[in-house]
């Protein structure tokens, strides 16, 4: 069983001491100091074991139970030991990051993996949402600092074309066959740019390529005895459009299925009228004999009716009447308001 921070111990090195871990205002600090008593100076190699001082660098790291995570070491500053060396003091280097980052070379790599499956913007959102705080500008710039390394004695290569925005920037990719490493990311995708890279890998033997013309012009006239294929996902896009062709050729707009087997010919229509249950029939039947409550005694009903000779019944009916023949005039008055002026016929008939 390990006690302290042992464990932790492992992650930074020999050269690298943890002296604890602790929240700070919702972030998790991670106190380390290191151990090193001499450094090799970036710019002339020379070994060096005169301390100039000590600084704090702050880190950041892949978070912890998803909260922003930072390591604070305190690193030495050397002088360089060479009079001729133009470089009189430099900072120590770390293992997990280098001389002027402030990510470490793990989380630096989660950032980037992050971002090549959704995009820089959504990769900082949902960092952000893991407890990592990184921006879409900074994911850019890591992207732009990117070295390809290039290999001139390739022999199997990939070549494709990608787009950071479909149907506007185009980029011509070149690809190891083997280990998947990019080789070279070439403007746009004309034929000249790929051209010019294939004369300086004449070593290349053969090439996958999508179905571009273009790519498979410029390959026979640079290298006429590498063999060209297809890649393998436009194979298996070619052959799934033909399987979707065959398929739709052979099934009919239109299958019918009765009783679990397939119709050869559509089903004749049958117009015939739905069947009621006899029983809700007889459940409607009405002898017009009154309702029995649940003493067995018959249930009486008030008969209300309207005397049509009332003196209210009278004054309804004249307000109704007086009701619509203000609607009359009031649609009247819409069908005639383009008119010129009312005419006599209209007001004949208004008086009446």
């Amino acid at each position: 069983m390990e006690y302290g921070y042992s464990g932790l111990q492992r992650l930074f090195g020999g050269a690298s001491h943890v002296c604890g871990m602790r929240n700070e205002q919702g972030r998790t600090i991670i106190d380390v100091m290191s151990l090193k008593t001499e450094d090799k100076c970036p710019s002339c190699g020379e070994i060096s074991a005169s301390i100039h001082s000590t600084y704090t660098r702050e880190i950041q790291d892949t978070p912890i139970r998803n909260t922003e995570t930072w390591i604070r070491v305190l690193v030495h500053k050397f002088n360089c030991v060479n009079p001729g060396c133009e470089v009189k003091v430099f900072t120590e280097s770390l293992i997990f990051a280098g001389q002027n980052q402030v990510r470490t070379h793990e989380l630096t790599l989660m950032a980037l993996a992050v971002a090549r499956t959704v995009g820089n913007e959504t990769a900082s959102q949902s960092l952000g949402a893991l407890g990592i705080k990184i921006s879409n500008d900074t994911i850019t710039r890591i992207y732009a600092g990117l070295d390809f390394e290039d290999d001139p004695l390739i022999e199997e290569i990939g070549i494709d074309d990608v787009s950071n925005r479909k149907g506007q920037t185009y980029f011509t990719v070149i690809y190891d066959l083997n280990t998947h490493r990019l080789l070279a990311l070439l403007e746009g995708r004309d034929v000249d740019s790929l051209k010019k890279w294939l004369r300086g890998h004449m070593k290349v033997r053969l090439v996958a390529r999508d179905r571009a013309s273009a790519y498979a012009s410029a390959v026979s006239e640079i290298l006429p005895g590498a063999v060209q294929v297809a890649d393998r996902f436009h194979l298996i896009d070619n052959m799934l459009g033909y399987v979707k062709d065959i398929v739709k050729a052979a099934l009919p707009n239109k299958i019918f299925i009765s009783g679990g087997e397939v119709l050869e010919n559509p089903p004749e229509k049958v117009a015939s009228a739905p069947a009621v249950d006899p029983s809700l029939l007889s459940r409607m039947h009405y002898d017009n004999s009154p309702p029995v409550g649940e003493d067995g005694a018959d249930i009486e009903f008030e008969s209300v009716s309207s005397d049509i000779s009332s003196p209210q019944y009278k004054a309804q009916a004249e307000s109704r009447k007086a009701k619509q023949q203000l609607v009359e005039l009031s649609i009247l008055v819409d069908q005639n308001k383009h008119k010129d002026a009312l005419n006599q016929p209209v007001v004949n008939r208004i008086a009446k």
